[in-house]
Parts: C-alpha cells; sequence; structure tokens
C-alpha cells in the first residue's frame, strides 16, 4: 500500500514514518504505532495511523489490522471525488470505516482467544481528494491540513476521556459514538496525521492548533525532495532525534503529503 514509485505517479508526494519511542526502547516492546497510506487516481489520497495501547499485549497487531482495514475501506468508499462531495455520505463512508476495522479487531481476538481490548489501539482516517477533504478519528493524535494560502487547521483533535489522561481506544466502549467525523471544503494543498507521541511537539496546547514552526520546515523539505525512500530514513532519523525524543517516551509516528499537481 505504501508504494513510493506508485506515489510518484500520482499528484500527491507522501512520506511516513513510525519509530519505537524511548519507553519502549528501555523494556524492550516493539513499535505499537502503524501508518499506511494509498495514492489514488483523480487526485485521491487516503491515510491511516493507529497508536496502539502501551498495555494492550497484542497492541501492535492491532494497530496495524486497525490501520490496514480502515485504509481499504476508505479507498473502497471513495473510488472518485465525487464519493467525497456530498457530506452526509462521506461521514458515513468514514464511520463505517471505523466500524469495519473494529470489527476486524474483534474477529482477530476472537481468532486469538483474546480480549479485544489485547488489541486496543487509537485510529485516525483520513480522505483527500482535489476539492474536499474528510477525516475521523477516534483517540489521540491529528489530521491537519493547509490550503492555499499556507494556514494550518486541525481537522481532527486529540480526543480526551472522561478521566484526564484516559485515552479513548477503538475497542472501549461507546468509542465509535465519540467519534471525531469531520469534513472540510477545499483543496487541502498539504496534509500530516501524527501520533499522540508528537502532540506537544505539534500542536499549541490547550487549544490544540497545528503549530506552524513544526509543520512549514517539514512541508518545505518535503516538496524538495527526490528520494522518497530516502526522504522516510530522513524523517525516521528525524523521529528518533535526540531533539523529538527527549520530548516523550511515547512511540513517534508522522505521515507528510503535499499536493504537487
Amino acid at each position: 500500500m505504501n508504494n513510493p514509485f506508485a506515489e510518484l505517479r500520482s499528484s500527491w508526494r507522501v512520506v511516513a514514518a513510525a519509530v519505537k519511542g524511548k519507553g519502549h526502547e528501555k523494556t524492550g516492546q516493539p513499535c505499537q504505532d502503524s501508518v499506511h497510506w494509498q495514492a489514488g487516481g483523480e487526485g485521491l489520497l487516503f491515510a491511516a495511523l493507529a497508536d496502539g495501547a502501551g498495555s494492550a499485549k497484542l497492541s501492535e497487531i492491532g494497530s496495524n489490522l486497525a490501520a490496514q482495514t480502515a485504509l481499504r475501506a476508505l479507498a473502497e468508499s471513495f473510488k472518485t471525488p465525487a464519493a467525497l462531495r456530498d457530506d452526509a455520505s462521506a461521514k458515513a463512508a468514514l464511520k463505517a470505516a471505523l466500524e469495519t476495522a473494529l470489527k476486524a479487531l474483534t474477529e482477530e481476538a476472537r481468532t486469538r482467544q483474546a480480549k479485544p481490548g489485547d488489541l486496543a489501539t487509537t485510529l485516525l482516517i483520513c480522505a483527500a481528494g482535489p476539492d474536499r477533504l474528510a477525516a475521523a478519528q477516534v483517540g489521540d493524535g491529528a489530521v491537519v491540513y493547509a490550503a492555499g494560502g499556507g494556514s494550518l487547521h486541525a481537522l481532527t483533535r486529540p480526543a480526551a476521556g472522561e478521566y484526564l489522561n484516559e485515552t479513548v481506544f477503538l475497542t472501549s466502549e461507546g468509542a465509535l459514538g465519540r467519534a471525531q467525523i469531520e469534513t472540510w471544503s477545499g483543496r487541502a494543498e498539504q496534509v500530516a496525521l501524527f501520533s499522540d507521541g508528537l502532540q506537544m511537539l505539534a500542536l499549541k496546547m490547550p487549544e490544540a492548533a497545528p503549530h506552524t514552526p513544526f509543520f512549514q520546515p517539514l512541508f518545505g523539505w518535503l516538496e524538495r525532495a527526490s528520494d522518497l525512500s530516502a526522504a522516510r530514513a530522513d524523517l525516521e532519523k528525524l523521529l528518533r532525534s535526540p531533539r523529538v525524543s527527549e520530548r516523550t517516551d511515547d512511540d513517534l509516528t508522522l505521515l507528510l503529503a503535499r499536493r504537487m499537481q
């Protein structure tokens, strides 16, 4: 799904990376984040990012399964830009993608004779077309976009639970009822999805507004990148660098997309 050579023939330039956080390095846990994307025809882009719960024993499996399943559902629902333009239909398709991912987690738990909560994960999904942007989110992280003027906006934001520091996961009771499902009518030139490990760098709190000095250099770098495989390695290096990793023990995941046509 994340084929840089196929992406070069699309109207989007995309780079994404997920790296293990310091906390997981110390404990020997795997990276529990997952990120997947697919560039379609007619200016379409689909992306999914999931952050597995640190306390869930199968969360790295859950995050990967949720992201891949939701991404397939998005690509099936939005085969043409026209499918994105009706607001009610677009929101219904986003919710259906979340439901499909949750069903996949439930079935995987049953197969493994585990509880759905053992695969607990957040989930962010996004579909971008030539004149419409749609996103849904359960849990932390955010979907950020910029139009032609360059000003950044958060389409979805970190979702707080009922109690302080409580994260809502896709497998949490009533999670779908608390999901953020948002659309924006316009041409997004830049899009970013990130997990909660980057929230304190990428967002200005408490309003959860995008932090422009974080994003602008990254989007500028992406525009200049000519080798996307090298760009992914550079992004991984940045996420592992002290100036980023010293701000959090959590896994770090970032997807950057820039429209090129």
